[in-house]
C-alpha cells in the first residue's frame, strides 16, 4: 500500500480547518486549505507523531511517523510545499517473528494554487494542489518508486461558524491509480477551537476500496499556532484499522 499524504496520514487530514487569519493551516484533517500564505512568509506544520495500526497476511504492523510539511508563500495564488518525514518507526509482529525498524521516509515537493487570493473569503472557494514525492526514503517507509498526486479542496462556508469540505485527489504510483474522496464537516466552537468530522473513500490500486471515518480538534493559540488531535477508524475489510495524532502548526511571518 503506497504512503500518502496523513489522512492517511491520512489522516488523512483538514481541508482548512482553518482558526485564525493569518494563516489557514493544512492540518489536521484531509485535503488543505483552500488559501495559501502571504508573500515571504513562512508555516511550519508537525506531526507528533501520527500512528498507523494495519494487519495483513498475519501480520500485526505499527507505524509511528514525524511528518513534517514547510509551506513557503511566493506571491499571489501560489504556495510551495516542502514534506518529508525525517523519523519513522515499524513495529511488526506475526507468524512467531518480531522486528521493528527505524528511518525516514519520502521527500516531497508540492505547489499549491488557490484562485481567491492569499485569503479565501466567502461562502465558497478552493484550491489544487500539485505534488511529487521522490522515492528517497528508506526500504520500509518509501514508495520504491517516484509518485505524482494532483488533488483539489473545495470549501462551502455558509457562516462563520461552519464549514464544509469536499477533498478528491488521485496519486499515480507505478503506472496505478489511487483515488480519494473526503467530505468534512467542521464547526468552530467558541474562539479558539474547531472540532470536525470527516469519511474518507478511497480506491487503492493494490488493496482495493476502503472506507474510514473519524474526526478531530484543533486549538488555535493567537494568531500564529495551532496544536490539533484528530483519528479515524476503518470500516470494511482493507486498509489500516487506525491513524490518529497528534500535531502542532506555526506561523513564522516573513522569511529572513
Amino acid at each position: 500500500m503506497n504512503l500518502r499524504p496523513a489522512i492517511a496520514a491520512t489522516f488523512l487530514f483538514a481541508p482548512a480547518i482553518a482558526l485564525a487569519d493569518p494563516p489557514d493551516f493544512d492540518r489536521p484533517g484531509a485535503g488543505f486549505a483552500t488559501s495559501v500564505l502571504p508573500a515571504g512568509t513562512v508555516a511550519l506544520e508537525q506531526g507528533l507523531p501520527t500512528y498507523e495500526r494495519q494487519r495483513d497476511d498475519g501480520f500485526l504492523d505499527r507505524t509511528y511517523t514525524a511528518d513534517s510539511l514547510i509551506r513557503i508563500g511566493t506571491g499571489g495564488p501560489l504556495e510551495l510545499q516542502i514534506g518529508g518525514s525525517a523519523w519513522n518507526r515499524l513495529e511488526e509482529r506475526g507468524q512467531g517473528s518480531r522486528r521493528h525498524a527505524v528511518g525516514h521516509g519520502d521527500t516531497s515537493v508540492a505547489m499549491k494554487y488557490a484562485p481567491a487570493g492569499a485569503h479565501a473569503d466567502g461562502a465558497f472557494s478552493w484550491a489544487a494542489l500539485g505534488e511529487v514525492t521522490f522515492a528517497n526514503g528508506d526500504e520500509d517507509f518509501g514508495n520504491g518508486a517516484k509518485q505524482y498526486s494532483l488533488g483539489t479542496t473545495m470549501q462551502w462556508k455558509p457562516s462563520d461558524a461552519t464549514q464544509n469540505t469536499l477533498y478528491a485527489n488521485v496519486d499515480r504510483l507505478k503506472g496505478r491509480n489511487t483515488w480519494t474522496l473526503a467530505p468534512t464537516f467542521g464547526r468552530k466552537i467558541g474562539e479558539n477551537w474547531m472540532a470536525y468530522v470527516e469519511a474518507d473513500a478511497i480506491h487503492d490500486a493494490d488493496d482495493g476500496n476502503e472506507l474510514q471515518a473519524g474526526g478531530g480538534i484543533a486549538y488555535a493559540i493567537g494568531d500564529h499556532a495551532q496544536v490539533d488531535a484528530y483519528a479515524l477508524h476503518r470500516i470494511g475489510q482493507h486498509g489500516p484499522s487506525v491513524v490518529a495524532g497528534l500535531g502542532v502548526s506555526v506561523f513564522f511571518g516573513r522569511a529572513q
